[in-house]
């Protein structure tokens, strides 16, 4: 085959022959070229992209370090690929809840920590400022503002700081502003409950019992249980781990394990261990016992886990 190519290319006149040679150097050279400006266009782009996304950042944030704002494009320059530091003021100001400067107050008991150095507010001196702050490059850049509060704001919540920081290098990037205030919150309080769930005039009518578990938060609940009277069922025992513990006059007590955010409601069958007696009575309108001539049937507690921090 290529003997014959070669045959005839030979019988071709001078022109020819000049004409095929340049068509397949070009030819060569396309097959060459396209790859390489698609790896090199790629390449760029991976590297602009890069830039753009790893700029040093301006913004104000709360003590849940949620940012309310912050500044990106403004201090990077994509074609050389250079950054530029931010210079900024941070002006903070005693202000109401719409922010505006509030008239009178204690304002001696505001202050604004930065450095290792406090400045307090004044009835002369509502606003405090931080002048030519500069966050730089090369690097994650911030500054830390502490703001403290009088203790009285944990209720009554009627005076707030006003945080604005104002860019001034570069100039043309937008202000930052945040109205940051305290207050107190209750802390969360677990709370589980049990209770029969038979809606019968009375618990003589029953053969067996349910009983329900239900409640919000997490903790440990104990249940304890006549045994002389009912015992739980073996169906929940053993899906549950339970461990029981019973004494000399038939108490039987165990704990299990809730957390409402996983399970906040077990139903639980009691079955009867003697025969029934007609003096058994629902101990309130809730069905939270059974009781015969003041003994109980069934009762539980409830300890919350300790609170812990993350």
């Amino acid at each position: 085959m290529a003997k014959r190519i070669f045959e005839r290319f030979k019988k071709l006149n001078k022109k020819k022959k000049i004409q095929l040679v340049t068509a397949a150097v070009l030819t060569m050279a396309l097959l060459v070229a396209l790859p390489l400006y698609a790896w090199f266009t790629h390449t760029r782009s991976i590297a602009m992209t890069t830039q753009i996304n790893a700029p040093t950042q301006l913004y104000i944030t709360a003590g849940n370090k949620e940012s309310v704002a912050n500044l990106e494009m403004g201090n990077i320059d994509v074609e050389s690929g250079t950054y530029k530091d931010i210079t900024y003021t941070l002006t903070v100001t005693l202000v109401d809840s719409s922010g505006n400067e509030i008239g009178d107050g204690d304002f001696d008991k505001y202050s604004v920590i930065f450095d290792g150095v406090t400045k307090r507010f004044s009835a002369d001196s509502k606003s405090i400022s931080y002048q030519d702050r500069v966050l730089s490059t090369g690097g994650f850049s911030y500054d830390d503002f502490i703001l403290n509060f009088d203790k009285s704001q944990l209720t009554s919540s009627n005076v707030f700081m006003k945080l604005e920081a104002v860019p001034t290098d570069p100039s043309d990037l937008p202000t930052l502003s945040a109205i940051i205030g305290v207050s107190y919150v209750k802390p969360y309080s677990a709370s589980w409950t049990g209770q029969f769930t038979d809606n019968t005039p009375q618990p003589s009518d029953l053969d067996g019992f349910n009983y329900r578990l239900s409640g919000s938060g997490e903790g440990t609940v104990t249940l304890t249980w006549n045994t002389n009277y009912v015992d739980i069922s073996p169906w929940f025992k053993n899906t549950y781990g339970l461990t029981i513990l019973k004494d000399s006059s038939g108490i039987a007590t165990a704990t299990l394990k809730v957390n409402s955010a996983e399970k906040n409601q077990y139903d639980i069958q009691f079955y009867r261990t003697n025969g029934i007696n007609s003096a058994e009575q629902w101990s309130d309108g809730n069905h939270t016992d059974i009781t015969v001539t003041g003994t109980g049937f069934v009762s539980m507690s409830f300890t919350q886990s300790t609170a812990t921090e993350n």
